[in-house]
């Protein structure tokens, strides 16, 4: 099989052994997370002429973890804040103001964002009550804060993973007995059950793009129980994505405007471990190993984000070490 794509190691902030990348944008700026020894990480922004930069933490926060990049350069994730304990808050940061603390939802104790798009909208989940350990996905705008955006009918926890830039947001709700639903939420119509593959009682949203087209995972009545990487259509039609080869499990965490998909599979030949997949409507799952040049000394594990060039970011190992990585086609 042809080599098509050159890869690029994003490495590691100083003192750090290990990194993951996590969000890319249209112009092929790469975010994620970076451990900076003491048990410390730290959020980071790499660009091509500048490699790794240090997004810092909340103000006497110890480490912090970056999830996702809009085009306009700004970066959302977690940190971790003077005497938080084991909670962190939401941040955005951009390149002429820092690190902005989003605070949580009413009664909350800790938040975390993951995605944001081009209008600066972000979504995420926030406790409502500390001592409950319940979740409510939310949507943050400048203009009116943090908006709580409910569960589906009977449960109690939310989570909200992505949004594209017609404000449409993705996630999972759960439903009690370890099930969840994946969700689409719009301002028009509120929070809406994507429902399962055939058979299946648990689905998760984790990606969206501008057409509307959504992909993540779920069960199915002949998966054995295993989750599968999954596209919800437009039409709200749902598709299985299959595996890698030999496999019996997958989940989508990226999608594109061309409905390009990638994600991670397990594969035949070894139990329990992963590959990273690109996936197409024409050419179905390919496993991303066979598409790098040869003893490049990676395994590409897990891929979590695909822009609008086809570059693709995840996480795998070079030469035994867990670094991030940029596919560029």
């Amino acid at each position: 099989m042809a080599r098509l794509y050159a890869v690029v190691d994003l490495e590691t902030l100083p003192g750090g052994g290990q990194s993951q990348a996590f969000g890319i944008n249209d112009a092929g700026q790469v975010v994620g997370s970076s451990s900076i020894g003491g048990g410390k990480d730290r959020a980071f922004l790499w660009t091509q002429p500048g490699g790794l930069a240090d997004l810092g933490t909340l103000p006497g926060g110890s480490s912090s973890y970056a999830n996702g990049i809009n085009v306009c350069g700004q970066v959302v994730g977690h940190s971790y804040f003077a005497n938080s304990g084991t909670d962190t808050h939401a941040f955005v940061w951009t390149q002429s103001g820092g690190m902005r603390d989003l605070g949580t939802l009413p009664n909350g104790a800790s938040s975390s964002a993951i995605g944001t798009n081009a209008c600066g909208q972000v979504v995420g989940s926030s406790d409502i009550d500390p001592h409950g350990g319940n979740f409510h996905a939310f949507l943050w705008t400048a203009p009116g804060g943090m908006q709580d955006l409910g569960t589906l009918p009977s449960s109690t926890s939310s989570l909200a993973k992505a949004l594209n830039n017609l404000s449409q947001v993705v996630g999972y709700s759960a439903l009690g007995g370890g099930k969840h639903h994946a969700f689409l939420w719009t301002v028009s119509l509120g929070m809406q059950d994507l429902g399962t593959l055939p058979g299946g009682s648990s689905s998760e949203a984790i990606a969206i793009n501008d057409l509307g087209q959504v992909v993540g995972d779920s069960d199915s009545g002949s998966s054995g129980g295993k989750q599968r990487a999954c596209l919800w259509s437009k039409a709200g039609l749902i598709q299985d994505l299959g595996t890698l080869r030999g496999g019996s499990q997958s989940t989508a965490f990226g999608i594109n405007v061309f409905a390009q998909v990638v994600g991670s599979s397990d594969y035949s030949r070894s139990s329990g471990k992963q590959h990273a997949f690109v996936w197409t409507k024409t050419k179905s799952m390919l496993d991303l190993n066979n598409m790098i040049p040869r003893r490049s000394g990676w395994v590409l594990l897990v891929a979590h984000g695909i822009n609008g060039s086809g570059q693709i970011i995840g996480t795998g190992t070079i030469n035994g070490q867990t670094h991030g990585f940029l596919l560029t086609p």
